[in-house]
């Protein structure tokens, strides 16, 4: 009768793919990407939040980008220990705090444990809360400012945006009428 060792046939199955992924180590974390549209809609810089992955290949070799459904199926126990670790909750969208020159790296850091992550988060924090955290009632009033500052510069930033893109068109249309012109002189001094 032939005997076989215990063996993890997940290393030596050629159909799985993910196959010895399980080694490298990997780090899930919530990360932000901009949001070109909110800006210019708002007038002011806009971030969303998004799960991101940092897949160590080696010391020299990091990929870092938004998470992928692959992601999920090579690494389903790293990534579900860090959704279930609470770090994955994200933030609203808007204006991230570590992106407005008010705040320092450590209230960014102290804001965040109060869930509050976008100055339009802080301008709308409850009184409650901001009674808790020493100088708050003063930003809080200066993210209020913020945010009522950008709504009414929005309009002439987007106005800003077409006229960008019509000065863009008008010199690429500039350099092709200049195109256009150099070939004309070029077929006309050509000999017939």
């Amino acid at each position: 009768m032939l005997q076989t060792a215990d063996v993890d046939i997940n290393h030596f199955d050629p159909r799985n793919k993910y196959a010895g992924d399980e080694k490298l180590p990997v780090r899930f974390y919530m990360g932000t990407l901009p949001d070109d549209a909110g800006t210019a809609r708002e007038g002011r810089p806009i971030f969303r939040d998004v799960e991101c992955i940092q897949i160590f290949n080696s010391k020299d070799n990091v990929i870092d980008r938004p998470v992928r459904d692959t992601d999920k199926a090579r690494w389903p126990a790293a990534y579900g220990a860090w959704k279930q670790s609470g770090e994955s909750e994200p933030g609203a969208t808007g204006t991230r705090l570590e992106h407005w020159p008010l705040m320092t790296r450590a209230q960014v850091e102290e804001y965040r444990y109060f869930k509050c992550f976008t100055v339009e988060q802080l301008a709308a924090m409850p009184d409650s809360t901001v009674q808790k955290i020493n100088g708050a009632v003063k930003l809080k009033q200066m993210a209020q400012l913020h945010v009522e500052a950008a709504k009414g510069e929005a309009p002439f930033l987007r106005m800003q945006g077409e006229l960008d893109k019509r000065d863009l068109k008008i010199a690429q249309l500039t350099a092709d009428l200049e195109r256009l012109n150099k070939l004309v002189e070029e077929k006309l001094k050509l000999p017939a």
